[in-house]
């Protein structure tokens, strides 16, 4: 029995390597991998911002890290707020800030009038658990500028899992003792080279064994037959049994027939876009740090990630620094109207003016855009989300893959999604 599965990211990838039967995987763009591909500028490996290699799930991650060579690497992110350079998570640093901000923010959190409400949605969810100080100095403007979506119509999915810390870690935090927040990311594992592109090409390999794999390839229409499904394309007319979707729901519903209720439901479903730009230069003033994020709304860019940090492998040959800066825009939003030179522009101003990097310095800088990036939980995506799937469903579509889920999958959510649909289809039974 064929599956066709569309798509060929990590989620396809993966996919068609668990499943026991034959698959045929279609990927429109040449290079695999979809948002954890990896590309290169003078020798120099990146990612669609860095993908970082860790998980809750220790079987994943033993997976992942079986399959390519990794460094182990202990987490060094810092917030810029006011020239000054905060630990992440915000909260386990607040000595960093000036005395008037820390009292603030520790003052808010021991006496914090909403802790006793409910969370209906992220703004709310935030000022329930940090209080009112660091709500307001970091959570709500970073959360703000990262999403271009006001937290307070965002639902508690992104957040809900984030614990209380507890008020001895904050006192701690405010006198100037270390104290480690989101411990299952302090240590990361990241490829010893070619960037994240070795883990989707380690499953790419996997997967062609039995898999047929076909990339540059356009699809123009997905229909059934009595056998199952047809795939159109512009190399020519593939057919399965069951068809799985990986590629965004936007895209698939491009060439298939749906009543108009579910592509209105489908139009309601909000995704950010991505602009990376990746600066080379002689020198910076970053220090040993791999990212820092900037909640400054006169900020253009929300992280930038310094590629030293990952090892020997992603330094210049001959000195100097690799920095990815990442902005978030919807599409058709005032961010979305600005040419790639403007964009550029734009951070090299904001690097030189914050000190971080002159224009002097800069040696090369390259612009990518991904069109799906982040997805957006609003007040109405579960909803959404469900009704879409579920119509996908009735009609014999399953979906696997952050854009194809439409849930902000981690990559080590992905595989693990990609395993237990294989499972099913498998016939692989896990109790309970």
């Amino acid at each position: 029995m064929t599956t066709i599965i569309l798509g060929g990211g990590l989620a396809g990838l993966s996919l068609a390597h668990f499943l026991k039967d034959d698959s045929i995987v279609l990927e429109k763009e040449e290079q695999t991998g979809g948002l954890c591909r990896s590309f290169q500028l003078n020798g120099v490996s990146y990612d669609v911002g860095p993908h970082i290699m860790f998980s809750r799930n220790h079987v994943v991650l033993d997976e992942m890290v079986s399959l390519v060579e990794t460094s182990r690497i202990k987490r060094s992110n810092k917030i810029f707020h006011k020239g000054r350079l905060v630990k992440y998570p915000f909260e386990n640093d607040l000595a960093a800030l000036e005395p008037a901000e820390r009292d603030y923010c520790l003052k808010e959190f021991l006496s914090n009038p909403y802790e006793g409400y409910g969370a209906g949605n992220m703004l709310h969810f935030f000022l329930k658990t940090f209080g009112e100080g660091i709500t307001k100095l970091y959570l709500q403007p970073y959360n703000e500028k990262i999403w271009k979506f006001d937290p307070a119509f965002m639902d508690t999915q992104m957040v809900e899992r984030i614990p209380k810390p507890p008020k001895e870690d904050i006192i701690k935090s405010a006198q100037g003792v270390e104290t480690e927040g989101y411990v299952h990311q302090l240590y990361f594992h990241y490829p010893k080279k070619g960037g994240i592109q070795c883990l989707v090409d380690a499953y790419r390999n996997l997967a062609s064994k039995k898999a047929k794999i076909v990339s540059s390839v356009n699809i123009r229409k997905i229909g059934k037959d009595k056998g199952g499904w047809i795939v159109e394309t512009d190399k020519g007319r593939f057919s399965g049994k069951t068809l799985i979707n990986c590629m965004p729901l936007h895209e698939l519903f491009q060439y298939i027939e749906a009543p108009d209720e579910i592509r209105n439901t489908l139009n309601e479903l909000k995704y950010n876009s991505l602009y990376t730009i990746t600066v080379q230069s002689k020198k910076d003033n970053a220090g040993d740090n791999f990212a820092l994020n900037f909640a400054d709304k006169n900020v253009v860019f929300h992280r930038i990630s310094k590629l030293n940090f990952l090892g020997k492998n992603y330094c210049l040959p001959k000195g100097g620094s690799t920095i990815i800066a990442e902005i978030t825009y919807r599409p058709e939003s005032y961010l979305a109207g600005f040419t790639d030179e403007e964009i550029k522009q734009k951070v090299l101003d904001d690097l030189e003016a914050l000190k971080l990097v002159k224009k002097t310095d800069v040696t090369a800088v390259e612009l990518r855009k991904f069109k799906y990036a982040y997805v957006i939980y609003d007040l109405s995506h579960r909803k959404n989300a469900a009704k879409v799937l579920q119509y996908l469903k009735g009609i014999g579509i399953r979906c696997c893959g952050r854009f194809a889920e439409f849930e902000y999958l981690n990559m080590d959510q992905t595989i693990e999604h990609s395993h237990n649909l294989a499972d099913e289809f498998n016939g692989v039974s896990h109790g309970g």
